[in-house]
């Protein structure tokens, strides 16, 4: 039987607690092993993470790892999320800060993808990259 929209839901929040926190623990849970993922969004930013070039998705853990170094998420909230057979759409507001910066809200398009056992198998993250370009144009100075 499929997930629900909010069992998916449940299964997001856990990756993006532990975004929030710091805390990787509960990846292995929500992400399958075979798990990929990228963003989307302005070439110039987007390049600049793991997961950035659309044609070869990364590793999740890969990802978050490098997001953890370079900009902290300190809240998140989700909109009303839409399913449709084993696939959630949502959008997320969040709270980010680059390192030495003042904290900016930051909005974001999420696609994801489940197995069977309910895990994630792939996640696509649209990005509202312009107030990041900013903030990361800031630590270059």
């Amino acid at each position: 039987m499929p997930m629900s929209g909010q069992e998916m839901l449940a299964q997001v929040a856990k990756l993006y607690q532990g975004r929030t926190t710091g805390d990787l623990g509960a990846f292995p849970e929500v992400l399958a092993p075979e798990a990929q993922f990228h963003f989307m969004g302005h070439e110039s930013v987007v390049r600049a993470f793991p997961a950035g070039d659309s044609e070869t998705p990364t590793d999740p853990n890969t990802v978050a790892q490098a997001l953890f170094e370079q900009v902290a998420m300190n809240a998140c909230a989700f909109g009303e999320p839409v399913a449709q057979g084993n696939r959630l759409a949502v959008t997320v507001t969040a709270k980010l800060q680059v390192k030495g910066r003042p904290e900016f809200d930051h909005a974001m398009f999420d696609l994801w993808e489940f197995n069977e056992e309910g895990q994630i198998i792939s996640g696509q993250q649209f990005q509202d990259t312009a107030k990041i370009i900013e903030e990361l144009a800031h630590l270059e100075k």
